[in-house]
């Protein structure tokens, strides 16, 4: 049984631990990581989710993942990464961008700057269908006719990612 750290508002872990897709309460959360991935032409690599997917079937997104218990967020991301794509990095390869809190989770997100050949990624096919890589320009445009996942800060989010990025790369 895979299980969950718990945190609290402030997002600190509370020494506790609850069972996969059990009920949180008011006031806790558990730990989540996205990752965006930047390569050096400034185009971010997105993931098509598989059809067998239980959240998000067949959506354009990027890699993201919930942490299991005993995982920080910076971990678990580099798990995600590893086993969606087959991409291994170093801790220090992620710069953390910054935290959400939504309702029962925190979402930690990260930004990698990595020249990747998509033919030689290897998708976890449980999770992901394809890869590629798109321009600041065609995100936008996935996230306006609903073919790419969205959240409220997205275009913000966007914004900071391409200039965290020019900063790294330079």
């Amino acid at each position: 049984m895979e299980l969950w750290d718990v945190y609290d508002r402030n997002g600190r872990f509370t020494g506790r631990t609850k069972p996969k897709n059990a009920p949180f309460a008011p006031g806790e959360y558990h730990l989540a990581a996205e990752v965006w991935i930047v390569n050096s032409a400034g185009e971010l690599l997105i993931q098509r989710r598989a059809a067998s997917c239980e959240i998000l079937p067949g959506i354009w997104a990027l890699t993201a993942g919930r942490m299991t218990a005993g995982e920080d967020s910076r971990t678990g991301c580099l798990r995600e990464l590893r086993e969606e794509l087959g991409v291994c990095c170093e801790p220090g390869d992620l710069h953390l961008l910054r935290r959400i809190f939504r309702t029962e989770v925190i979402w930690d997100l990260y930004v990698l700057c990595r020249d990747l050949d998509l033919a030689r990624l290897t998708l976890q096919p449980e999770e992901v269908a394809e890869a590629r890589w798109v321009t600041p320009r065609a995100y936008r445009q996935g996230m306006e006719d609903g073919s790419l996942f969205v959240y409220p800060e997205m275009e913000e989010v966007l914004e900071q990612v391409l200039q965290l990025a020019g900063q790294i790369q330079k």
